[in-house]
């Protein structure tokens, strides 16, 4: 009995490891870079390959690690970088999600799909800008591994502190002077490495126009 619990336990991990080759080997195979190839200093926590980490309560990568991404949107990114290491050298950027298949996405909107957080997840009809390999969720973090606050956030919540936050948002409640100053360092350390803002998602960036995207490249399905 022993035996075929091990047994058990060790086929569930390697079919886990298998999937996570498997989405890694999507990215590869549409020519996307793991982000530390260019620059190893930004810090990577892919939030929906870690099932503590979502609001959906799931492992979507099967515990993938590396953030890819189209190799001219990793550079960009490492300019971003090296712009806000140069304003506060003890900061860094934490990617937070990059390159998305587009078969994730239909799982995401699935379960979003009819709910106030709807809006959060692109309709992958069309496919979203992280299906295409150009938008990243990111943050900063200070000296101490810490997240800067920025205020709301749909990263690292449950659906009850979720509605909580939405619930304080009605009520009129307003960003600190703080979360202000946070939220601009990092919209504007990714402008000048030219990256485009979401107006309503502050962790948002896209590498290039959608319209761009399109005419460029092809949906990582």
């Amino acid at each position: 009995m022993r035996r075929y619990v091990l047994f058990s336990m060790v086929m569930l991990l390697v079919a886990g490891v298998a999937y996570a080759n498997e989405v890694e080997n999507k990215f590869i195979r549409a020519g996307l870079v793991d982000v530390h190839r260019i620059d190893e200093t930004i810090q990577v926590d892919l939030v929906n390959s870690d099932a503590g980490k979502n609001y959906f309560r799931e492992d979507f990568y099967a515990g993938l690690k590396a953030a890819y991404l189209r190799k001219e949107v990793a550079v960009k990114l490492s300019k971003a970088q090296k712009g806000l290491k140069a304003r506060h050298p003890e900061y860094s950027l934490l990617i937070l999600d990059a390159a998305r298949p587009r078969s994730v996405s239909r799982l995401m909107y699935d379960k979003m799909k009819g709910t106030r957080f709807e809006k959060f997840v692109a309709n992958p009809a069309r496919g979203s800008m992280h299906n295409y390999g150009i938008a990243v969720d990111i943050t900063i973090v200070d000296g101490r591994g810490n997240e800067l606050d920025m205020g709301f956030t749909p990263f690292r919540k449950s659906r009850l502190q979720l509605c909580a936050m939405f619930a304080m948002k009605k009520l009129g409640r307003t960003l600190s002077p703080a979360q202000r100053n946070n939220r601009k360092l990092l919209a504007d350390v990714m402008a000048g490495a030219g990256f485009l803002p979401l107006a309503f998602e502050w962790w948002h960036f896209n590498g290039m126009p959608k319209a761009e995207a399109r005419a460029r490249y092809h949906i990582i399905e």
